[in-house]
């Protein structure tokens, strides 16, 4: 019988360990390059359940695709999938297919997918992501150093709000979703008939 040397196992429990006290540091405080520390990536489709409608301030603000801040007032009369996401997300990328796709499907009704980008570097991230992507329906949206996503308690990425067309926060969705699925596109048209 071959004689095998310990030492790659060892590497191996070396590189598990210093994975975790890299971890470790980063719940206990430390700054990580690249997300903002309050973000981390949501569990896949979980769900905050649709409690009491919550009113947003018309004040809040995100700018759009010129830089400009664009108050959450501009959309009042519509319905609003407010979605928070970043070109390093992988969930994100996944998802913003399907949200074009519901901005598509709903081309002409009174419902508006926000996709709010949380990149560092903003609107132009998220504006080169839009281009490389070719995403058709969607306008680019950033909050320039996350001050929205703190303020909405944003906690992972992707998150989306749903906002009724009197500005209420209706339901809050974090992780993925496939945003054109028959059943979303009724619930957020059902939305729209309400007074």
């Amino acid at each position: 019988m071959k004689h095998m040397s310990r030492a790659p196992a060892r590497l191996g429990l070396a590189a598990l360990a210093l994975a975790f006290s890299a971890a470790a540091a980063l719940a206990a405080g430390g700054a990580a390059p690249g997300p903002p520390s309050y973000l981390i990536p949501a569990a896949a489709g979980s769900a905050v359940g649709s409690g009491p409608r919550v009113p947003l301030s018309p004040e809040l603000a995100f700018a759009d695709a010129s830089g400009a801040m664009l108050p959450l007032g501009h959309f009042r009369g519509r319905v609003l999938v407010m979605n928070f996401w970043a070109t390093w997300c992988a969930p994100c990328i996944k998802e913003m297919t399907y949200l074009d796709r519901l901005q598509g499907d709903l081309k002409g009704e009174p419902i508006e997918v926000l996709p709010i980008s949380e990149d560092q570097s903003g609107i132009k991230a998220a504006k080169a992501f839009f281009a490389r992507q070719k995403i058709t329906f969607l306008h680019p949206f950033a909050d320039p150093g996350g001050q929205l996503a703190q303020t909405l308690g944003i906690q992972g990425l992707p998150t989306s709000l749903i906002v009724d067309k009197q500005g209420n926060q209706v339901n809050r969705l974090e992780g993925p979703y496939e945003w054109d699925n028959p059943s979303i596109v009724a619930s957020l048209r059902g939305l729209i008939g309400e007074q």
